[in-house]
């Protein structure tokens, strides 16, 4: 499913949150793309705010499995995450 926007991003260590941009979820991840880098296996915490008042925002913990630089902007970062809880 397409994503199409922001997703706030919450790391453990160092603890900061930045927002990337979301581009497919599935049942079992998303990808998004960020101009902030994490690192193959660390855990963040996912949030995407839903725009249906009767919906909860989705809320995960996801395990990085995967950042590749983007080739026309290698600032940027294509992250994949495995969701490890669903809340």
């Amino acid at each position: 499913m397409r994503v199409n926007g922001p997703v706030k991003i919450e790391r453990q260590d160092p603890a900061e949150t930045f927002h990337a941009e979301g581009l497919d979820l599935s049942a079992s991840g998303l990808s998004l793309i960020s101009d902030d880098i994490v690192t193959e296996g660390e855990i963040l915490q996912i949030s995407i705010k839903s725009h249906n008042p009767e919906l909860a925002d989705f809320v995960a913990e996801a395990k990085v499995v995967r950042v590749q630089p983007i080739e026309e902007q290698p600032e940027r970062f294509n992250i994949s995450v495995k969701f490890t809880t669903i809340y």
